[in-house]
């Protein structure tokens, strides 16, 4: 039985894929598997069998909409899965490992995509939500943003002269996900911010200031500089995506606590399990408990 949030996010879902039957039944009647153009800055994708693309990098922020079968997202050790009408956010210039399984029932893998061009400086700059530590790509659902996204998707989708529609529904969109933590990456990133995803595609990884630096563009000083401005340190971000792949290894039943301590960095059980119930408001046994056997 699905938890009353789940049952929720369930139940939006089935909505949202509603509002995008039609753009999903173009996709399926006039094209083959591929990617494939909509619009300027929305796209469909469609395989028919199970395939993993390696180190998948977008140029610029998308959001993505699972039509029909299953994704998954990996980065390093962590992974994450989306299933019909999930919608996740996929950062620019991050390599990922992608799989794409089709629907047993329809036999097809589908996937809408919306390229974030450009955002408007008035939605830039209105109060946005401190961004997740680590790996997270997954969207979470609310009625207002379930109507924005199959409008926007409808309009950008239309003819030509509907482009100052589009533009406007897309905004409602980045106005609605300018709250949501996972959502940022659609938005300027700190170097702060890059810095933690590069460190989350290798969280076991004994990372230097030197080595970030290099793949950044910056000095080691630089980096230095800016993740203390930011709040945190280059220790402070090897800490926090370690955990999250302790994490993500109790969600997958990857391991036990102790494996998921071991990754984290921590010899201690103990000191493992308070850290991890601060962070995720459960203690790692809990989390371990909520996968199926």
């Amino acid at each position: 039985m699905l938890k009353p949030v789940e049952h929720a996010q369930s139940t939006l879902s089935r909505r949202l894929l509603q509002l995008l039957r039609p753009l999903a039944m173009s996709s399926r009647t006039a094209r083959g598997p591929g990617l494939h153009t909509f619009a300027r800055q929305l796209f469909s994708y469609c395989c028919i069998e199970r395939e993993r693309l390696a180190s998948v990098v977008s140029e610029m922020p998308r959001i993505g909409i699972v039509l029909s079968g299953e994704k998954e997202f990996w980065l390093g050790d962590a992974g994450q899965r989306f299933v019909a009408g999930d919608v996740f956010v996929l950062p620019a210039g991050t390599a990922f490992d992608a799989v794409n399984i089709p629907s047993e029932t329809s036999g097809l893998y589908e996937s809408l995509l919306v390229e974030v061009t450009q955002v408007p400086k008035w939605v830039q700059e209105m109060p946005g939500a401190r961004p997740v530590a680590g790996f997270d790509l997954r969207v979470p659902l609310t009625s207002e943003l379930v109507d924005a996204l199959g409008h926007a998707a409808i309009s950008l989708g239309g003819s030509d002269h509907a482009a100052a529609l589009a533009e406007h529904r897309l905004a409602e969109v980045l106005i609605l996900l300018r709250k949501i933590p996972v959502a940022q990456p659609l938005f300027a990133q700190s170097l702060a911010e890059r810095a933690a995803w590069l460190v989350a595609r290798a969280p076991a990884k004994r990372w230097t200031a030197e080595e970030i630096g290099r793949e950044l563009g910056v000095g080691a000083s630089t980096l230095r500089r800016k993740l203390v401005e930011a709040g945190t340190s280059l220790r402070g971000v090897q800490a926090s995506a370690r955990m999250q792949l302790a994490h993500e290894m109790l969600v997958r039943g990857a391991g036990n606590i102790t494996d998921a301590a071991d990754a984290a960095g921590y010899a201690s059980r103990s000191h493992f399990a308070r850290r991890f119930q601060a962070v995720y408001g459960a203690s790692p046994a809990e989390v371990r408990l909520r996968q199926p056997s």
